[in-house]
């Protein structure tokens, strides 16, 4: 069930706030997997260049996103059962980059865009965001070992979980908890490593 404000503010973002250039900007944001060959490379200089900090961050940003993905997002997702906007109802604009292969060359193709007509099963795949949970847990990560830079991620986790409601993929009500998840899984892990390694995660 979804309360009045939730679904016009969906219809705020996803309709009224938008603009040509957000179609493409906010699917290419959304795209994670298209990012991961740059994000790969980066990772493996961090991790031979930046010391044992940086290689100490990485870990723990590994963590966080694993737990955060498949333990914490999985099994509230299977247990909550909420089903995405654009699966539940009618007029939802469901935005995306067209497929390509290798996923990298998405972020080249032209985005597509969609009126939503659910008529399948409902499948319950809303609550929480993935996106918004992982971003948020390696965002808080990188501000434990370097803040400025965290707080740079912390805007970039912010779009990212904006993008995933102008996409049609997440009600608005979805977001700010898996903010809060996000956090508190990367906080949590931090911690974890930094009793189990006090004086090397200094």
């Amino acid at each position: 069930m979804n309360h009045a404000w939730d679904l016009e503010l969906l219809r705020l973002i996803n309709q009224t706030w938008s603009a040509g250039w957000l179609d493409y900007a906010m699917p290419a944001i959304s795209a994670i997997e298209a990012w991961m060959p740059p994000l790969v490379i980066m990772a493996l200089v961090l991790v031979m260049r930046g010391g044992r900090k940086a290689r100490i961050m990485f870990l723990c940003a590994a963590l966080a996103i694993g737990i955060g993905d498949a333990l914490v997002s999985n099994t509230l997702k299977k247990l909550v059962g909420r089903v995405r906007p654009r699966d539940a109802i009618e007029g939802v604009i469901v935005r995306d980059l067209a497929p390509a292969t290798p996923a990298v060359m998405r972020l080249f193709a032209p985005p597509t865009k969609e009126i939503s007509h659910p008529r399948g099963e409902l499948r319950g795949k809303s609550f929480p965001s993935s996106h918004t949970v992982n971003m948020f847990a390696v965002a808080t990560v990188v501000a434990c070992f370097y803040r400025r830079i965290g707080l740079g991620i912390y805007l970039l986790a912010a779009a990212v979980a904006w993008s995933r409601i102008y996409c049609g993929a997440h009600w608005p009500s979805d977001i700010p908890p898996s903010m809060a998840l996000g956090v508190l899984t990367g906080l949590a892990v931090v911690f974890f490593i930094r009793r189990m390694a006090p004086e090397k995660a200094a």
